[in-house]
């Protein structure tokens, strides 16, 4: 069964697979991608006005932080904002928007230590609130020096309730 009312949502843990860099030149290095993520259940938007509060069942900001490192020994630590937007009760589309502190490892340089992600996960949530999804994201540094190659990474997604690993 779903949440009565079904758009409150517990908080979710996130594990993430996928191929980092992987558009790229075909002669290129690729790396796997690997992400873990805490998505918190508050949706911010009744926080900040009561003029949201009708928006609440059918678009959500929700706040988030996760850690994600490749197979080469990049790691990118991050916080920023999940912007949920439901179809009907479970489809959704989740865009979100994150700023954090890269490390290259072995990997690819990004040009610095500040760099921002953009992603777009497609997915559908089932009655326990458990969350299979698909991702697209991005991260560069947004011009702020003169080295910005930026990345893409393609993932496969499974978010799973908080208190499923209590």
């Amino acid at each position: 069964n779903l949440a009565n009312p079904w758009w409150v949502f517990p908080d979710l843990l996130g594990f993430s697979g996928g191929a980092y860099d992987f558009d790229r030149n075909p002669s290129s290095t690729k790396a796997a991608d690997f992400q873990l993520e805490h998505r918190w259940g508050v949706s911010l938007l009744p926080k900040i006005s009561h003029l949201f509060n009708g928006w609440d069942p059918t678009f959500q900001m929700r706040p988030m932080a996760g850690l994600e490192g490749t197979s080469d020994g990049a790691l990118y630590g991050y916080g920023g904002f999940a912007f949920d937007l439901f179809i009907g009760r479970h489809l959704f589309l989740s865009p979100n928007e994150a700023v954090g502190a890269y490390y290259a490892g072995n990997g690819k340089a990004l040009g610095s230590v500040v760099e921002f992600r953009s992603t777009l996960d497609v997915g559908y949530r089932f009655g326990n609130n458990l969350r299979l999804s698909a991702s697209f994201g991005h991260i560069s540094n947004a011009n702020l020096t003169h080295l910005n190659p930026g990345t893409e990474i393609l993932s496969a997604n499974i978010l799973i309730p908080t208190h499923w690993i209590r």
